[in-house]
């Protein structure tokens, strides 16, 4: 415990030696000079919303008519369905030019499809590498747009006796990698009076983000058979078209 907190006063003087100089402020040392300010950490709650969409899937998914395919019986039994989604979005952005930021997006969503004796759960890991370029060169602030390569690692598995009943345990595991472009914007909170703070506060959001996936994560599912109601759609298995996929908070420093 005592190394721990230790470690903690070190890290924390640390911290506070880098954000004791103002945005803007000179140090007299050319390279520190140069990188403060240009460094961008943000928080993303878009993964949330779009792992909440995984609660529509109940719509698509009988479990009723799961059970009586697998030869179960449903007289007395409660299929009312339990379910949950999260997600969250983290991101680090570097602004070398005043027109222009380059940049790492990382996060992961979890959700839940749950029955008295079956389960459905999915996890993802969407990643992406991106270019901002914004509008009247000022970055990292104002409206932006961002091409980017991207990937989504996605499992989905199935456990319980109704499910493996149906040969559909394994429902996926796979990814998909993809090019897109995301349009929005990020908003300086406190413009004037927070305008040389050591550390600025962001809002951000994105209007959309629309591409396409070289390989497409979602076409195994349509070869479930309790699923083949969705193989209508396997055209546009390959189109990325997401909308406000971005809303959250960034701290420059």
């Amino acid at each position: 415990m005592k190394k721990l907190l230790i470690s903690l006063m070190m890290i924390l003087s640390l911290s506070g030696g880098l954000f004791a100089q103002n945005i803007g402020e000179k140090t007299g040392n050319a390279f520190l000079d140069y990188m403060h300010g240009r460094s961008l950490f943000g928080i993303n709650f878009g993964p949330t919303l779009y792992a909440g969409l995984f609660d529509n899937i109940v719509k698509f998914v009988s479990v009723d008519q799961m059970v009586k395919q697998g030869g179960g019986d449903t007289t007395g039994t409660d299929l009312r369905l339990k379910h949950y989604a999260f997600g969250l979005g983290f991101s680090y952005d570097f602004a070398p030019l005043n027109f222009m930021t380059v940049g790492l997006d990382i996060g992961f969503s979890v959700g839940e499809i749950k029955t008295e004796q079956d389960r459905i759960s999915f996890s993802t890991i969407p990643w992406s590498l991106n270019v901002k370029f914004f509008f009247w060169k000022n970055a990292p602030f104002g409206f932006f747009l961002s091409p980017r390569i991207g990937g989504t690692a996605l499992r989905v598995n199935g456990y319980g006796p109704n499910i493996e009943a149906n040969g559909i345990s394994s429902l996926y595991s796979h990814g998909g990698f993809y090019l897109s472009l995301e349009l929005g914007w990020r908003i300086q909170l406190f413009p004037k009076t927070g305008a040389n703070w050591p550390v600025q506060v962001g809002l951000d959001i994105s209007l959309f983000d629309f591409g396409y996936y070289v390989a497409p994560w979602a076409s195994p599912i349509f070869t479930v058979p309790q699923f083949s109601a969705l193989s209508q759609y396997k055209t546009y298995a390959n189109i990325r078209a997401l909308i406000l996929p971005r809303i959250g908070i960034t701290l420059r420093f």
